[in-house]
């Protein structure tokens, strides 16, 4: 169960952050949030899918698996791909809404004591300095945050785009390995290229417009991932345990 509590040099001057990866970090997930702003990146390494959360309604994802605790890019302590998604970056911050004396809301920083990365010993990178400012490590989880919180919007904007033109459809993925063992990935979406090539120019112009026909590209480009990721499950079946 998470621990949020806002951030402060007081409370939590000890405070240190594990950098490492593994299971044992939070790191055996099979997908995870995206934001528009990273799907360049993300793009080089993984499938980028839709998927309908009660939360959030329809989000998009980073597929790292094809079965729930599997990440074949945490190939033991190491990890693999070249990009990590910011929401797996971010480790145990967000971004909250709190409301202040004066009844305003304002944003702060929240952490989650509970998060398996958090630590008060010696190993992980340290939250704050000696006396008490921030060190560099936190203002470069402050900026991601930052980033993650302003790109959460345009990201809703952009699937909200997607299901409003009809481009979602839901998809299968049967995978039958080599050994003769099969996988089946239900529960998400991804975009209907056919529809998408039929799309007349101005709503093109508009998607592009408001910063949605990039990311768009991205998603559909990353589909060609879905090989890797069939290749790193052979491997990870015939590698020693």
């Amino acid at each position: 169960m998470s621990d949020f509590q806002i951030l402060n040099n007081i409370d939590h001057k000890d405070l240190r952050v594990i950098q490492a990866h593994g299971a044992e970090f939070g790191d055996a997930i099979h997908n995870c949030p995206a934001y528009t702003f990273e799907f360049r990146d993300l793009q080089a390494d993984f499938p980028i899918l839709l998927q309908a959360t009660e939360q959030d309604g329809l989000i998009p994802v980073a597929l790292l698996g094809f079965e729930a605790g599997e990440n074949l890019f945490l190939e033991d302590a190491t990890w693999t791909a070249l990009s990590r998604p910011a929401f797996l970056r971010k480790g145990p911050f967000l971004i909250g809404q709190h409301q202040a004396d004066n009844g305003e809301e304002v944003r702060l920083l929240s952490v989650d004591l509970s998060h398996p990365r958090v630590t008060d010993e010696g190993s992980g990178e340290a939250v704050f300095q000696p006396l008490g400012g921030r060190t560099e490590y936190l203002e470069r989880t402050a900026d991601l945050l930052e980033q993650i919180h302003e790109g959460a919007e345009h990201t809703r904007r952009f699937t909200a785009a997607l299901a409003d033109l009809e481009l979602v459809e839901s998809i299968t993925m049967d995978i039958t390995l080599r050994d003769g063992s099969k996988n089946q990935l239900l529960g998400f979406s991804a975009i209907n290229e056919d529809r998408f090539r039929a799309l007349p120019g101005d709503v093109l112009g508009d998607l592009s417009a408001k910063g949605f026909l990039m990311p768009l590209f991205m998603m559909l480009s990353s589909l060609s991932n879905v090989g890797r990721l069939v290749q790193l499950k052979e491997q990870a079946r015939v590698s020693p345990s």
